[in-house]
């Protein structure tokens, strides 16, 4: 027994030294390699949208929150990378964009003339049916955008309205305010939520 032992110790030895010998000047055997840790795929961020455009997107994606220190809360809409309060200059016909590759959005104006700090409804009737025409205004609806797709509207009339998505203003809290004037300036983006997050809501992807 004592010289199986003995036996298995020696065997065991020599494997190890194998194992951690390496290769000294002249011979193959290879030292020792390091894993390589670096990720395979880097975190995905968005890329932000043309001038003139408002990007619409679930917050609970990459896009956002943000607490407006004007109006508060807001979320699921930008013209920049994250969700920002909108502002554009009376005139303008701007593109709204759904950044989704798989999520139907809708843009509806809750209320025009809307003062600091917003107050959203807790339930408003939201259509996802067109209203409105094409010209933004109280009752403005986008109807359904679909993945993907984008409509345009015209900011005809200056003033400050509270916006949000049919589909998404109570389960995801997507709503935001725009403001058009001639000297009307976005508000301050959020802060992007740690790569890889969803939310807890399921969403996954850049914009989901």
């Amino acid at each position: 027994m004592h010289k199986k032992l003995t036996i298995f110790a020696a065997l065991a030895l020599a494997t190890s030294l194998a194992a951690c010998g390496g290769g000294g000047s002249g011979g193959g055997g290879g030292g020792y390699t390091p894993p390589n840790n670096t990720p395979t795929t880097p975190p995905t961020t968005p890329t932000g949208v043309a001038a003139m455009t408002v990007g619409i997107a679930l917050p609970t994606g990459t896009i956002g929150y943000e607490n407006d220190p004007t109006w508060g809360q807001v979320g699921g809409f930008t013209q920049s990378t994250y969700s920002q309060v909108l502002a554009f200059p009376t005139g303008s016909t701007v593109t709204l964009s759904n950044l989704s590759s798989t999520t139907p959005h809708t843009f509806n104006v809750i209320a025009a003339g809307a003062t600091p700090p917003a107050n959203f409804p807790a339930n408003p009737s939201l259509s996802t049916g067109a209203s409105g025409g094409n010209v933004l205004a109280a009752g403005y609806g986008s109807g359904n955008i679909a993945p993907g797709g984008s409509v345009s509207v015209v900011l005809a009339n200056a003033g400050t309205y509270l916006i949000g998505c049919a589909y998404h203003y109570s389960t995801n809290a997507m709503r935001d305010v725009i403001q058009v004037s001639a000297n009307a300036v976005p508000g301050p983006q959020a802060t992007p939520p740690p790569a890889g997050s969803t939310g807890g809501t399921g969403c996954k992807g850049v914009y989901c």
